[in-house]
């Protein structure tokens, strides 16, 4: 009996799958498909993988087709598989807006350096959402096609107000016994006006809280200022009230860096680890609204903030390495998307944009808005990105020219600068904020702020992964519920 040799069976021609590259050094490059995959080449490989001489048995081969970036008549599976994947990243387009932000007051107690709104007194009622409006905007929250509902409050201070948030969960919680989906509550609170009634209620409805912690007091203090002066004592005290009601994972702090922040790298982190926190969120200024005014004197550029991030990482990771675990947000983010398969939860890492689209706001005043960066431009005067009034319909709103306009520029495949971008597949165009910043919604790659972080942030998350320490710390930032993808071998 004849049998045939294995060559035989191999393929000898092969087909590419869409990717993009960055060279990392002088012989390496690193690729990464239109699904997230990613695996390093040298420069010859590369080149003859672009030639379509790559020998099919090579180690390289193999790698680049168990990652969907090649695939042979012999083996459609991987060109399946491709689809499969792509159909999952792209998921959220399926699912309609998901967050939902109930801005229920402008009236605040802080006067915070970089607050985008202007806030106003605490006695000022008249910028309070009245009931019908909170209702009328429930009402076309549930008329989302998204299963899962996430209604965050906003201000201002919305504890300011706490009959109307009271108003809107209980309202959300009858109407969903019909519509069965599952709902997320988030209060976004500076904690100075929390007490145990309030925390009751939260624990009874599973009401998560977000609150905002700069670093030591004289920072807070600095950036967070009140009449009292006291900020940062109120703020300790809440999250201490908060925790022994609701439990630790209940509470969630981020630290809005300033100019004055970008000295203090171990400092903020060390008062995260004091309060026992276990994650951070080292979250940039966006300079909208209100805080355009501030930029002077609270601003700084793209590569201040990078060199900031870089520092705190280290040390972020160094802590974790000692065995106290804290994850930062940006990173986490960034990693669920590298290292896993699903969909982005996060608006800014969408293409399309998730402005609109995965995110609604309903403005005290009972203007709807598509993400509540274009909320703030109000505060410059701008109010042509307002979708319609919670009156409207659905329909009428995700329908609206403004939010046309945004979807136009909202594809970062198709605009220059972000198409032939290597990580493309992890980020998004952020239109409202060049609109806000630039003038118009597509800007300039090159001196984008947002896109300067955002690359710099994948970059160094890159050459991180590379460390199999560094890269065992990540894995667990990752969601709870995934498991350890096929560790990439960057030198063989």
């Amino acid at each position: 009996m004849d049998i045939a040799a294995p060559e035989d069976f191999m393929p000898h021609r092969y087909q590419l799958l869409p990717f993009r590259f960055e060279r990392v050094d002088s012989n390496q490059c690193l690729l990464i498909n239109e699904v997230g995959e990613y695996c390093y080449l040298n420069t010859q490989e590369l080149e003859m993988l672009v030639d379509g001489t790559l020998a099919t048995d090579s180690p390289a081969f193999e790698k680049l087709q168990s990652k969907s970036f090649v695939y042979t008549d012999h083996n459609n599976y991987v060109l399946r598989t491709f689809c499969a994947q792509y159909r999952a990243r792209k998921s959220f387009l399926f699912e309609g807006p998901a967050l939902h932000i109930f801005v229920l007051t402008l009236r605040c107690e802080n006067s915070c350096e970089y607050c985008q709104v202007t806030r106003r007194s605490p006695n000022a009622g008249q910028y309070d959402m009245p009931e019908e409006t909170a209702k009328q905007s429930v009402y076309r929250m549930f008329e989302s096609p998204a299963h899962a509902l996430t209604i965050e409050f906003q201000g201002g201070e919305p504890l300011l107000v706490f009959d109307l948030l009271k108003y809107i969960v209980e309202l959300s919680v009858e109407l969903n016994q019909h519509h069965h989906k599952i709902l997320q509550f988030v209060v976004a609170t500076s904690l100075q006006n929390i007490d145990d009634p309030m925390l009751q209620f939260f624990r009874q409805h599973n009401v998560h809280i977000s609150t905002s912690m700069d670093g030591p007091q004289w920072l807070h203090e600095h950036n967070r200022p009140n009449h009292a002066s006291d900020s940062y004592s109120q703020a300790v005290n809440g999250i201490k009230a908060a925790r022994k009601i609701l439990g630790h994972d209940k509470i969630a702090g981020m630290t809005t860096i300033t100019r004055s922040s970008l000295a203090m790298p171990h400092a903020i982190v060390n008062e995260y680890v004091k309060l026992g926190f276990h994650s951070i969120f080292l979250r940039p200024l966006n300079m909208y609204g209100f805080a355009v005014k501030k930029e002077s004197k609270v601003g700084y550029s793209a590569h201040e903030f990078n060199s900031f991030y870089e520092k705190a990482l280290d040390y972020i990771i160094e802590l974790n390495q000692q065995g106290y675990h804290l994850e930062e947000v940006n990173a986490s983010l960034a990693l669920n998307n590298i290292l896993t398969p699903k969909a982005s939860g996060f608006v800014d890492m969408r293409s399309p944009c998730g402005d609109g689209t995965g995110v609604l706001v309903y403005n005290y005043d009972g203007q709807v808005y598509p993400s509540d960066e274009s909320r703030m431009l109000v505060e410059m005067g701008d109010d042509s990105l307002a979708l319609g009034s919670v009156k409207s319909t659905y329909r009428e709103l995700m329908t609206a020219k403004p939010l046309q306009t945004i979807l136009q520029s909202g594809v970062a495949e198709a605009l220059p600068g972000c198409s032939h971008c290597a990580y493309l597949p992890y980020c998004g165009s952020n239109p409202v904020q060049n609109y806000s910043r630039y003038g118009n919604m597509v800007g300039h790659r090159a001196t984008n702020a947002f896109c300067q972080k955002q690359k710099f942030l994948y970059q160094d998350l890159f050459k991180r992964l590379e460390d199999p320490a560094c890269r065992d710390i990540f894995y667990t930032w990752l969601p709870k519920n995934q498991y350890h993808p096929a560790r990439e071998v960057v030198h063989a």
